[in-house]
């Protein structure tokens, strides 16, 4: 496998991806988009279709190693450690200047426990602040995380009324395990819960989402799970380039859902982010 990375000048996440590849002894040719410029518009211009601009624009580094074109520390580490398998709780970072986030707890696959922990780590100790997603599920995984103290900001997103966590999440919630998630979560100094207004594949695998009775399902699930009415939580939206976007006062049927079961419920404006 012959690896190239393409990077950017005095960049942490480049850094980061740079000293895990020479710690595992794997070689790379390594490439500055400003030094090397002719080299990476070249390159840039025949993978345009590929690469990631966030609001900043291109994300660094770019890994390709001739089969796979890799942007993101989260990303590129994760394939290192694994391959594609862990591509189901190790997503896009959503957010920069020294934040990481992207990396869903209750998503890791059977057998990958290690290597996901093990990511946290690496990217914890090269210098990331580090948000941690769950949505319930794999408290245990979580525990052992949280207990490592590698996360800064921990988030619990409630995604579905328990009867939809396997269309929505991927996998059936448990109530003992969602009520020590909540736990967990509750016990991390940044911490946030959410009931997530989440888009999913409807029937015909047109793009739908939950509604506000089943906004109040999902609150009455979190009711059952930890028994506390008073639960600090947020209403937010998923947003999805398939919808229309959902916020403000299109958000307050479900607010009013979920107020009916956990009365300290809120809206969270997309710019708490």
């Amino acid at each position: 496998m012959s690896i190239t990375l393409y990077t950017a000048p005095n960049c942490l996440r480049c850094k980061i991806v740079k000293e895990f590849l020479a710690k595992r002894g794997q070689g790379y040719t390594a490439y500055d988009f400003k030094e090397d410029k002719d080299i990476f518009n070249n390159y840039y211009r025949a993978n345009r279709s590929s690469i990631y601009r966030n609001p900043e624009g291109v994300e660094f580094p770019i890994f390709d190693d001739g089969n796979v074109i890799k942007q993101g520390t989260g990303e590129i580490l994760a394939y290192l450690l694994s391959g594609r398998v862990l591509e189901s709780c190790v997503t896009r970072s959503e957010l920069l200047h020294g934040w990481i986030s992207g990396l869903n707890v209750s998503a890791c696959p059977a057998g990958q426990e290690e290597n996901f922990s093990t990511l946290i780590r690496v990217l914890a100790k090269g210098g990331l602040t580090v948000q941690l997603r769950s949505d319930g599920r794999r408290s245990d995984l979580l525990k052992t995380i949280l207990d490592e103290g590698t996360v800064s900001r921990m988030v619990l997103d409630i995604v579905a009324p328990s009867r939809l966590y396997p269309t929505v999440a991927g996998g059936p919630i448990d109530l003992e395990d969602l009520n020590r998630s909540i736990s967990l979560t509750r016990s991390h100094a940044d911490h946030l819960i959410r009931i997530v207004v989440s888009a999913y594949a409807g029937e015909g695998g047109a793009m739908t989402r939950i509604t506000p009775a089943e906004a109040g399902e999902a609150a009455q699930m979190v009711l059952d799970a930890c028994g506390n009415r008073m639960l600090p939580v947020f209403v937010e939206a998923a947003q999805n380039a398939g919808l229309e976007p959902l916020e403000g006062q299109a958000l307050l049927p479900y607010r009013s859902k979920v107020r009916n079961v956990l009365v300290k419920a809120e809206i969270r404006k997309p710019e708490a982010h």
